[in-house]
């Protein structure tokens, strides 16, 4: 019996040591299409998300503002879902789909807010089941310039641990294709 309960013990330390993530398996990136409309874009190997939601937190940028009381129950900068959309089934390992008018079988799950320019919004492809998402990236409406400028490419987010910075990177569609099918996969 004591070996039961110590198995038991160690069994749910590791299980609390995992976390609440589930594994990636794929990335988000924002781009354009063929009539300049921002869209979001996806990659990942293996099974496909079975949707998208975008969010952004409540504070833009302080995580811990000085309106948040450390005693309070919650997160000091809880996320508010802005959009999630549903998934068709697709061929291969790529989709995408406009922000602002889903087409060619992705929906919304709701209305389709008006998309602030001062909000730095996230996007990420997650499973019904919580297998896996895709990594998710930051953006914000005027990005499309930045796209714009450089056509055929996919916005997506890089962190670099030495400076302890995420910076916009922007990939040629190819390279985005790849990196998800290779970069982002447990194999």
């Amino acid at each position: 019996m004591r070996r039961l309960a110590g198995l038991l013990v160690v069994g749910l330390l590791a299980f609390g040591a995992t976390g609440c993530t589930v594994p990636i398996n794929g990335i988000t990136g924002v781009g354009l299409d063929r009539d300049g409309n921002l869209v979001i874009v996806l990659a990942w190997c293996g099974r496909q998300p079975d949707g998208v939601t975008v969010y952004h937190r409540t504070y833009s940028e302080d995580s811990t503002p000085e309106t948040y009381d450390p005693d309070a129950s919650g997160p000091a900068n809880p996320a508010i879902d802005d959009a999630s959309y549903r998934a068709p089934r697709v061929a291969g390992e790529t989709a995408s789909f406009r922000i602002d008018a889903p087409g060619n079988g992705w929906r919304a799950d709701q209305g389709i807010p008006s998309f602030d320019p001062d909000i730095t919004y996230r996007a990420y492809g997650w499973t019904r089941d919580n297998t896996f998402s895709t990594a998710h990236v930051e953006f914000q409406i005027s990005d499309a310039g930045k796209l714009r400028r450089n056509p055929g490419t996919v916005l997506v987010n890089d962190y670099d641990p030495e400076r302890d910075k995420v910076s916009d990177v922007l990939l040629p569609q190819a390279e985005f294709d790849r990196q998800g099918r290779t970069k982002y996969c447990d194999d």
